[in-house]
């Protein structure tokens, strides 16, 4: 199976390392070429999952010009911060990934990979990750996945549900900052 990451930055490059490292094939694209990268449209047309790392607002103006995705697995790690979501005319309480996937319907979108650092990413270690989207198959294929990196993964059914992942996502992001001052922690689910 081939992934393509769809934004070569630290979280899009940390990702693939990640799944290389677990044997699958991973093609990167980027806007402009640079070394090691393809375009944005071979990615997009090679690889059978996609993984899009680019910042929110260029995903916005970047999925509608791809060809190819139809019937594919897109993975949304995005997290639209205010600013860029305020800049996009949507329905109020629409998710990200929900309004990404109005943008290309014939997609098969998931929410992953969006909830913690780039740190985690690149040593899961057992932390949590959750996914949700609404094509089940979609959904067990980003589980399997996010497993053999090394999260302890959970399904979550349905792409509404991608609100609450974008929210947890903010948690991570201001207890890192603003309560911790440090990114080095992780959530972890365990029963009692």
């Amino acid at each position: 199976m081939k992934l393509g990451i769809l934004g070569a930055g630290k979280v899009g490059r940390t990702l693939g390392e990640q799944f290389e490292q677990a044997g699958y094939e991973v093609l990167y694209g980027t806007r402009t070429e640079r070394e090691g990268t393809l375009t944005l449209q071979e990615v997009a047309s090679a690889s059978d999952v996609l993984l899009l790392c680019t910042p929110f607002a260029a995903a916005v103006d970047l999925l509608p010009t791809l060809d190819g995705l139809d019937g594919k697995v897109l993975i949304d790690v995005t997290n639209p911060i205010a600013i860029e979501f305020n800049e996009v005319e949507r329905p109020d309480g629409v998710s990200g990934a929900e309004y990404l996937q109005r943008l290309i319907p014939d997609t098969k979108v998931v929410k992953a990979f969006n909830q913690t650092g780039v740190e985690n990413l690149g040593d899961p270690n057992g932390s949590v990750m959750f996914v949700a989207g609404e094509d089940e198959e979609a959904v067990r294929l980003v589980v399997e996945l996010s497993n053999k990196i090394g999260f302890d993964t959970h399904p979550l059914h349905g792409l509404k549900l991608a609100r609450e992942l974008e929210g947890l996502a903010w948690l991570w992001i201001h207890y890192a900052v603003k309560e911790r001052k440090t990114r080095d922690f992780a959530f972890y689910l365990t029963e009692s």
